[in-house]
């Protein structure tokens, strides 16, 4: 634009000065004027090669803008490749893992395998043994009423014992025993003499245990526990105060003992006077009682006699010391626990199985004579 401009001013310029008369020295500068004017470039061929150098910067940064997002899109694929890659290395070495693990399965298995043929076969040769057993007593011994009535009295002295170990329950045993004896009577055999005699002095034995109804026991504890709900609190009562007859000497000191005794009473007790027990000393006193019942049930059960004793005796003590014993509920609590005191939990049981031992050996003599029999016969 300013070459232009400069042009323009030129050839204004040039139309304002005065016409000269052409000589040959104007004439060969226009030539030369005319010259320059045709080597001089126009505005449209300025303009061109910066547009070609626009688009080809366009075109460079297409190029580049493309090129990145592929680079960019090319790393992803080759970053999600990589991933795929290691979580198939994972899968792999899972999937190696997991052969490791059914081998080591299967190994095991096939030892279970083997073991437990080994038990079949060691259960098959005890179970050929025990038919052949068997069928080696059922030849040498006949079933008869007597054999039959033999096992039904050694089952029920078995029992007994039993009852007399677990639940040491004379009473149960000596039933047991005597229907035994009831067995053993039908029976004509006079070698049966010294079983009988066994346990004839077993049932003795038994009827001489002091039993120990556990069980009325029990009951009386557990109406105590409902009945810990009812007890109250104690009323602690004190004595009227008693007037002063005395006659004071003096008259200032009435007055002042007069005024005095608006603030200080003096009453005259003839025991020391109980600390008051508070509602949640109560409580804790009831819960305490009522763990005491369940150490004395404890103690029944596992008759431990000095256990026994000494819950009986905190009861008591706890029921005296927290709780009025003239309400009906505190008198009931006090009287069943004393009626429990001294009661005796622990039952010595006898060794009361000489009759079974001695129908072992019975049946036992009797088979091998059987035996002896069946040989010399054969």
């Amino acid at each position: 634009m300013s070459k232009e401009s400069e042009d323009t001013q030129t050839a204004t310029d040039a139309d304002i000065e005065p016409e000269v008369p052409e000589t040959s020295e104007t004439a060969a500068s226009s030539e030369a004027d005319v010259q320059v004017s045709d080597q001089t470039p126009t505005s449209e061929g300025r303009w061109l090669p910066m547009l070609l150098a626009g688009l080809a910067m366009l075109a460079t940064a297409g190029v580049g803008w493309f090129g990145w997002t592929e680079f960019a899109r090319l790393e992803q694929q080759i970053q999600s490749l990589a991933q795929q890659v290691e979580s198939v290395s994972g899968i792999q070495a899972q999937l190696a893992a997991t052969d490791n693990r059914l081998q080591g399965l299967t190994d095991e298995l096939s030892r279970l395998g083997g073991e437990i043929q080994r038990s079949d076969a060691r259960n098959q040769a005890v179970i050929d043994r025990v038919e052949s057993v068997a069928d080696a007593l059922a030849r040498a011994q006949v079933d008869t009423r007597t054999s039959y009535t033999l096992a039904e009295a050694e089952y029920l002295l078995k029992i007994a014992d039993q009852r007399l170990l677990v639940e040491r329950n004379p009473e149960t045993a000596q039933t047991l025993m005597r229907t035994a004896q009831q067995l053993l009577g039908q029976l004509e055999d006079g070698r049966l003499l010294p079983v009988r005699e066994a346990l004839a002095a077993d049932i003795q034995a038994l009827d001489r245990v002091e039993t120990v109804d556990v069980l009325g026991v029990q009951a009386q504890l557990l109406a105590l526990d409902s009945a810990l709900d009812d007890l109250t609190l104690p009323v602690r009562r004190l004595m009227e105060p008693v007037e002063d007859t005395g006659v004071a000497s003096e008259a200032l000191a009435d007055q002042w003992l007069a005024r005095l005794q608006e603030y200080i009473r003096i009453r005259e007790v003839d025991a020391p006077i109980a600390p008051l027990v508070t509602a949640s000393d109560a409580g804790r006193a009831r819960e305490i009682l009522r763990l005491n019942l369940e150490q004395i049930k404890v103690a029944l059960i596992r008759e431990d006699q000095r256990l026994f004793d000494a819950g009986i005796t905190q009861a008591l003590r706890l029921t005296a010391h927290y709780f009025s014993v003239q309400d009906p509920a505190g008198a009931s609590v006090l009287g069943a626990l004393q009626g429990l005191q001294g009661t005796p939990v622990v039952q010595v049981i006898p060794d009361a199985a000489s009759g079974l031992r001695a129908l072992k050996r019975y049946r036992e003599a009797r088979l091998a004579d059987r035996a002896l029999t069946s040989e010399v016969s054969e």
